[in-house]
């Protein structure tokens, strides 16, 4: 861990005397080495009509100005001010009140944060005061990701209602021209705020909102109930649940108390009047709020009370919610003699609270500016960072507000970004945590010099930035979620910007042993093959890189990736070395990865021997999990586990060190003919331990989209789209661990041999993407056209041999591996020795079938005949494949029917949800225990210190207590109970007759009627 603490003015402006107080920042989440930051801060260049912001472009190290910001005058430049960059654009957003006005906002835009050029104004309004930005980012109907802006304020032109806690917003900022989507502003406010005179009403001036990427949205405001000395003021927190998107914004969060709008946190508390100071700056209205970016549901709120007196002092308090601002805690941290509070959440849950506290020294006032860190949702702190202590002095200035009203502190991937202000003499003990100033300083005299290095210059106020940084970039390894081309791929930053992280990942397989090509500098994946002996054989890589290099003489570092396994699909839990399924066996040690001191990658790692036995589909998902030393993945792995679940995160792109592949391919004639479509399929698996309706958004290419008609969209057994842009598939009622197919019908598209075409699906939390896959097409000569089809034959025979013991089955599947292993073969010959075969394999599969025939697996086989004449051997073959997934699919879905020893872990998470709070079956006779022995499982798992094999122990153990839950329940699970007992010895069947078991009592667990 590391703490990087910068004055910020820059060294031309070393003569500089003016009190920079009342900071803000911003961090490019796409490149964190931009940076822009702001005070109160005058252009001093003659006649100047702009005022300048702050700003980095080398993560914090340096500082420029750049005057830009309309409105500006001689003595503020601007006055109150916030900026935060636009998380899919890079656009820089802010909001002010003019310097030229009194509390007029505009709501302004720079696409170049570091050019020249006034800001696009917005939104200009009077009668507002302390604007903030807050942005988030969503998927628009194409795929595309959008800013969204957030101002909050207290605009006072609403003082004859009293509504004056205020958000504007736009859904869709970054490039439409003004008002760019700003419209009408939701008001916060529901009740009676208080009477300032004149019959006007308000409340505090400190509006504050938090966005989550799922849509949610959080608002805090201090409710005034009366005005004077003190303020009675009531703290609360609104929500809504999609992005305030609606008639009635912000109002998703009711009070139980009165049935209104705003969760009352606090209620008449005594709030010192706007003119009372603490030491020398004005105190009255500090509020600060923060959602976990991993949960959209805790939410951290901060503010300060009382009176500021010896029997009443001015008060920080810090309290959490985790059930979207319902319940709060009591308070988790109290700091008297404090303001100015800043609270943030990092991609691994880290809470950062940045806060100002007057104490003394000797009898003199000093401001002591504390970072403190919280590993455990501030229940306790990690670490109490003192970065500045400087003196409390207002001598000099021409305003009143000396160190400013607040200072903020942000969140960039795992590290922490702040500024605050305060006295600006170069004292070095006065920065306990280091201090680097750009400006000419005197360090021995403690003095400030000007542009001569000479004249020594008064000391003021200045900002000051701070960076807390828990991994150097040298130590930072990750791999890569997407390389869109050899320029352009993913730099390693968390959360990772593409909203497709599962398609050109630096994870792939190969059916040898060498790591293949990189067209477009990305991985040349295969199709994992099955099969006994080395026809089962696969290879896994993983591409490593580091985000800088290490100092010169620093020592090697090992990286180790490890790998693991799930269903094609979103939802599957994945399975590695450790596990005992039938499907899979990876039999190599994790491979390790040396860098040199200078190394920064791109390193592959060695190939990792993996085997696919006869029973599995060749349509799986690969991932990865690297850690090294000073590096390791955030959380647990995804053993037993899907992406996301059960954290309800976005763990793939919030953490640098995991990535997966998740992409089903056919290959169809790169000439683009033939009279079939190429039909693919994937899962849908619910991770979760709750019954919910599953969300996916997909979205079409335009080379797709072209040919309307020919491209379907199917969940099986429901809802069926044709063509289109893009679209949202509901899943109702989904039960935990239940499995749904995905289908998709694509023509073959003319193009360049190797062009991919591809259907991305995103499941979504909100409007977040917490995993995806994508089903496509990739062009082909006509002989890689044969290769896949061959391949394909080859492996469902295997599996359908090796499942049901059928020795047609067998025999085709020799026949195909037989023609992939002779350089003759052509695709006519295949197909006109297909058609002499085709009526036993078409009795064969009429009879596995039978009437449960969800995939057309029966039509599909029936009309080959026909299908196969009187068009092109490439094209028929496309045909062949088609019909070869609707069969691969259905003996996946039989086989899932039997249990699946991926989804033993969450069948013990289920099974603890339901025998704790608040399920309604937690206080039951059993619960207890139950409990008990789910939550020791859960913990060894997420340690590996117990594994599948471990599962028929607690499966016993539970027994008697789901027994007893079920009769004090008055369900009865006689026979689910007698199929656990009878399914002991086979993990698979244990874990199917175990959900039978928690699917009866989980109706009744959240049954609310």
């Amino acid at each position: 861990m590391s703490i990087q603490v910068v004055n910020m003015v820059p060294q031309s402006l070393s003569g500089d005397t003016n009190f920079d107080s009342e900071p803000s920042v911003t961090v490019d989440p796409s490149d964190p080495q931009r940076i822009v930051g702001t005070a109160f801060r005058p252009d001093t260049a003659a006649g100047s009509s702009t005022g300048p912001y702050f700003f980095s472009a080398d993560g914090g190290a340096t500082w420029a100005l750049n005057s830009v910001i309309p409105g500006g005058t001689s003595t503020f430049g601007q006055k109150d001010i916030s900026v935060r960059f636009g998380p899919a654009s890079g656009v820089l957003y802010a909001g002010i009140l003019r310097g030229d006005s009194a509390l007029r906002l505009n709501i302004l835009r720079k696409a170049n944060f570091s050019g020249p050029g006034a800001m696009t104004v917005l939104l200009d309004r009077m009668s507002d005061d302390q604007p903030w930005v807050e942005t988030g980012s969503a998927l628009d109907g194409g795929g595309i990701m959008v800013d969204r802006v957030y101002v909050s304020s207290n605009d006072v032109s609403q003082r004859p209602t009293g509504r004056t806690a205020s958000v504007d917003f736009s859904l869709d900022a970054a490039t439409a021209p003004a008002p760019a989507g700003f419209g009408t502003p939701a008001r916060l406010e529901t009740r009676t705020s208080a009477d300032i005179g004149g019959g006007l009403r308000q409340d505090g001036p400190s509006v504050r909102t938090a966005v989550h990427r799922s849509g949610t949205l959080y608002g805090a405001y201090l409710g005034w109930r009366t005005f004077g000395s003190p303020n009675v003021t009531d703290v609360v927190v609104t929500r809504d649940d999609n992005w305030g998107q609606g008639g009635t914004p912000f109002t998703a969060l009711l009070d139980p108390a009165d049935g209104l709008a705003g969760r009352r946190v606090e209620t008449n508390v005594s709030v010192a009047s706007l003119g009372t100071t603490l030491g020398t700056q004005r105190i009255g209205s500090s509020l600060t709020l923060a959602v976990d970016p991993r949960e959209r549901r805790r939410v951290y709120l901060a503010w300060c009370d009382g009176l500021a007196t010896s029997t009443s002092p001015y008060t920080l308090h810090v309290r959490r919610s985790d059930d979207g601002g319902v319940n709060w805690t009591g308070d988790l941290r109290t700091v008297q003699n404090a303001t100015n509070p800043s609270l943030a959440v990092t991609v691994r849950g880290t809470v950062g609270l940045l806060y100002q506290q007057l104490g003394q020294a000797g009898g003199v006032d000093r401001w002591r500016t504390h970072l403190e860190i919280s590993n455990d949702h501030m229940a306790t702190t990690a670490e109490d960072n003192l970065v500045a202590d400087v003196l409390d002095s207002s001598a000099g200035s021409t305003i009143s507000v000396i160190i400013g009203d607040y200072t903020n502190l942000v969140a960039a991937g795992k590290d922490f970004y702040g500024v605050f202000c305060g006295y600006n003499q170069p004292v070095t003990a006065n920065f306990p945590s280091g201090i680097t100033y750009q400006r000419n300083v005197n360090w021995a005299g403690q003095r400030l010099l000007a542009n001569d290095n000479t004249t020594t210059v008064t000391a003021s106020v200045d900002p000051f930035f701070v960076h807390w940084q828990p991994v150097a970039l040298s130590d930072d390894y990750y791999v890569r979620d997407w390389t869109d081309n050899p320029t352009s791929g993913d730099n390693g930053v968390e959360p990772s910007t593409h909203p497709v992280f599962y398609a050109t990942s630096d994870v792939w397989n190969r059916r040898g042993t060498l790591p293949g090509s990189f067209p477009g500098d990305q991985p040349d994946s295969e199709n994992a093959g099955n099969g006994v002996g080395t026809v089962g054989d696969n290879w896994a890589f993983a591409r490593l890189r580091r985000r800088a290099a290490a100092p010169a003489g620093s020592p090697d570092t090992t990286v180790t990736a490890h790998f693991l396994v799930s269903k094609l699909g979103t939802g599957s839990n994945f399975t590695d070395a450790g596990d005992m399924d039938p499907d899979v066996v990876i039999t190599d040690p994790d491979p390790t990865v040396t860098f040199a001191a200078a190394d920064l990658g791109p390193k592959i790692t060695t190939p990792a021997h993996w085997h696919l036995n006869p029973v599995a589909s060749g349509h799986l998902c690969l991932a990865v999990e690297i850690t090294s030393p000073r590096d390791p993945y955030a959380g647990t792995s995804l053993r037993g586990r899907a992406p996301g679940w059960p954290a309800q995160d976005l763990e793939i792109t919030d953490d640098n060190n995991k990535a997966q592949r998740n992409m089903g391919l056919s290959t169809t004639p790169a000439r683009g003919t033939g009279l079939c479509v190429s039909t693919l399929f994937a899962i849908a698996h619910n991770a979760g331990t709750r019954t919910r309706d599953m969300r996916l958004q997909y979205t079409v290419p335009p080379d797709l989209r072209e040919h309307g008609k020919d491209v379907r969209i199917t969940v099986i057994g429901g809802d069926r789209r044709v063509g289109g842009e893009s679209g949202i598939l509901e899943l109702r009622a989904m039960q935990p661990g239940e499995n749904r197919w995905i289908g998709v019908d694509l023509p073959a598209l003319r193009g360049k041999p190797g062009e991919t075409s591809t259907i991305v699906f995103r499941e979504l939390l909100g409007d977040a993407a917490v995993s995806g896959f994508g089903l496509g097409i990739r062009r082909g000569e006509p002989a890689a056209v044969l290769r896949d089809a061959l391949e394909r034959h080859r492996s469902v025979f295997t599996r359908l041999a090796a499942l049901h013991g059928h020795d047609l089955a067998r025999a085709e599947a020799e026949l195909a591996e037989a023609a992939l292993g002779d350089k003759g073969s052509t695709a006519k010959a295949w197909l006109t020795g297909l058609s002499i075969r085709l009526e036993p394999i078409t009795e064969l599969v009429i009879e596995l079938v039978g009437d449960d025939d969800p995939f057309t697996t029966t039509p599909a086989v029936t009309a080959l005949r026909k299908l196969l004449a009187g068009q092109p051997a490439d094209g028929a073959l496309v045909c062949v494949t088609s019909f070869l997934e609707r069969l691969d699919t259905h003996l996946t879905m039989h086989q899932l029917k039997g249990g699946d020893v991926a989804d033993i872990a969450q069948n013990v998470r289920w099974q603890l949800d339901l025998a704790s709070p608040p399920s309604q079956l937690a206080g039951l006779d059993g619960a207890a225990d139950l409990a008990a022995a789910s939550r020791r499982f859960t913990t060894a798992w997420d340690h590996r210190k117990t594994g599948v094999r471990d599962y028929p122990k607690l499966a016993t153990t539970s027994l008697p207590s789901l027994t007893r839950v079920a009769e004090a329940a008055r369900i009865d699970i006689t026979e689910q109970i007698a199929a656990m007992q009878a399914a002991l010895e086979d993990p698979a069947a244990l874990q199917k007759a175990h959900w039978t078991v928690l699917a009866a009592l989980g109706d009744q667990a959240w049954h609310t009627g």
